[in-house]
């Protein structure tokens, strides 16, 4: 499995996958989602057809427009289930001790998500 490197620009984020992981960081507000996320989702449907034996996704994203928390949340829900078919899945979403949207949108997916879910606050 190779590598998903893309590099971080101020509409969006740094994806910097490899096995076992996948970390996502910056601001996500592009223009066209559906033609970024694309071969972020296909990276990792490949790589869940044989994960490492501990998958860890860290998220630090510093703005995410609704456009792009769709496919933030596709992605875990990828991680997820296959959590829920017994890999070990571990979510670490990244926020600033002020930044209470952050925060609490991370709270909101912890929600949501059945995968172990840590709140990391950047101090």
């Amino acid at each position: 499995m190779t590598n998903l490197y893309i590099k971080g620009t101020t509409k969006t984020p740094e994806i910097d996958f490899k096995p076992g992981i996948l970390q996502i960081s910056g601001r996500s507000i592009a223009e066209d989602a559906v033609a970024f996320y694309q071969p972020v989702i296909k990276w990792i449907e490949d790589y869940l057809k044989k994960p490492e034996p501990l998958t860890r996704l860290n998220l630090k994203m510093e703005y995410i427009n609704s456009g792009s928390n769709r496919f933030i949340f596709t992605i875990m829900r990828m991680l997820d289930e296959a959590y829920s078919q017994g890999h070990n899945v571990v979510i670490n979403w990244y926020f600033e001790e002020d930044d209470d949207t952050i925060k609490n949108l991370g709270r909101d997916f912890q929600a949501l998500v059945k995968a172990p879910f840590k709140m990391v606050e950047i101090i």
